[in-house]
């Protein structure tokens, strides 16, 4: 008898312990995949003017961000739900880039074009463009009643011109106006930065076909 119940404690020891352990582990953390995708906002835009486009590499130069991650939600468990663009944040924002293209009729191709004026005249098309996402994050929290969630995009476009030599730089932000809702569904997750990346891109690119395409 005196054996089962010394089995008895160790036992209860053992789960205690276990439970203990897995408190100081911390809340859990995981990945969340998410599709971004051009999702057209602005409903009038200027007619296109590049036919084919260059579409060269994007950098990823966010700060301080695991790379690949582009938002995280807090749940009200603190459990921790970190979004991951499948293709990574610069992988996103070239796919955004060739939906817009696609949508108004050009035709993009990949290139090498890092945005430096020397090889600007090996590129191909009307246009080449490069650039680096500088931010790029979406932070959402559960409550017990309701979400809040907000989020920022920053934007550096190197738009250039393969026929002229010309090159223009232009910077975006786009932030838009803290959300509340019941709950936040990964779905809403991508339509909300999917539709951020491609305000982005609509507010910059019309302005930069306009001044580089002969």
């Amino acid at each position: 008898m005196r054996a089962v119940r010394v089995h008895a404690s160790i036992l209860t020891l053992l789960s205690f312990l276990a439970v203990l352990a897995a408190g100081c582990a911390g809340p859990m953390v995981r990945d969340v995949p998410v599709s971004l995708r051009y999702t057209p906002v602005i409903k009038e835009l200027p007619p296109p003017a590049a036919r084919v486009v260059s579409i060269g590499i994007f950098r990823d130069a966010r700060q301080g961000r695991p790379e690949g991650i582009v938002g995280e939600r807090v749940r009200f468990t603190q459990e921790t739900d970190r979004f991951k663009a499948q293709d990574g944040a610069a992988g996103a924002l070239v796919g955004v880039l060739r939906g817009y293209f696609a949508k108004r009729g050009a035709r993009t191709e990949r290139s090498r074009w890092d945005g430096t004026p020397a090889d600007l005249w090996n590129q191909g098309g009307d246009l080449a463009l490069s650039g680096r996402i500088t931010h790029l994050w979406l932070s959402a929290t559960d409550h017990a009643t309701r979400g809040e969630a907000s989020s920022v995009i920053r934007l550096e476009i190197v738009a250039g011109s393969p026929k002229s030599g010309a090159i223009i730089t232009k910077s975006i932000q786009i932030e838009p106006s803290k959300k509340s809702n019941l709950f936040f569904e990964t779905r809403q997750i991508e339509e909300w930065l999917s539709e951020s990346l491609s305000e982005a891109v609509e507010r910059v690119l019309p302005e930069l076909e306009r001044r580089l395409v002969l």
